[in-house]
């Protein structure tokens, strides 16, 4: 019985080893991937930095709120459209568009643009308060956010959000619109 076991007991050891030896080697080898791809993206992310304009990123936001004044926009319906643009040359052109032309051409901007663009419309009526959270407005990878309001007035009612972590209170004013940011 003691010759039995020893052999058994080898067999049983050498086995176990075996797994051991495989599982080392397996968790080497994705450790040494993992090492390079950490290094891979270290590497570029310092590039990018010192390299021209920053990429897109995702919006790191929790809410916004839309308040119109008791007259707003002459008393009349006001059209706000919150444009998340991807793409650096896309936000370059909105960024001097005034808000009549955007809502004038803005299916022809979408077809030269058609992966550059994402939109979110609404329609607020004087004394209108919305509370817009970031699962309604989503965390889309973007360069850039802007923000348009349909006015009667004249003007450009137009600007650009900063896409830092922040909370907006957007004032809708009778002929114009403001905001401001409150950080997280």
């Amino acid at each position: 019985m003691t010759a039995i076991f020893p052999t058994v007991f080898r067999y049983q050891f050498l086995r176990w080893l075996a797994c051991l030896g495989m599982a080392w080697v397996l968790v080497s080898a994705s450790g040494c991937a993992m090492v390079g791809s950490m290094a891979n993206v270290m590497a570029s992310s310092t590039a990018n930095l010192f390299s021209g304009p920053p990429g897109p990123s995702f919006l790191d936001w929790k809410a916004m709120t839309l308040v119109a004044a008791p007259d707003v926009n002459q008393n009349s319906p006001l059209a706000l459209d919150l444009v998340f643009v991807r793409d650096s040359a896309a936000l370059d052109k909105l960024l001097t568009m005034p808000a009549a032309k955007w809502f004038a051409s803005k299916d022809e901007i979408l077809k030269t643009y058609p992966n550059a663009l994402t939109i979110k419309s609404w329609e607020l009526v004087p004394q209108q308060v919305l509370q817009l959270s970031e699962e309604a407005l989503g965390s889309p990878r973007v360069a850039g956010m802007v923000l348009f309001a349909d006015y009667l007035a004249p003007g450009d009612h137009r600007a650009q959000l900063p896409l830092g972590k922040v909370s907006f209170l957007v004032d809708l004013g009778a002929r114009s619109f403001s905001f401001k940011t409150k950080p997280l």
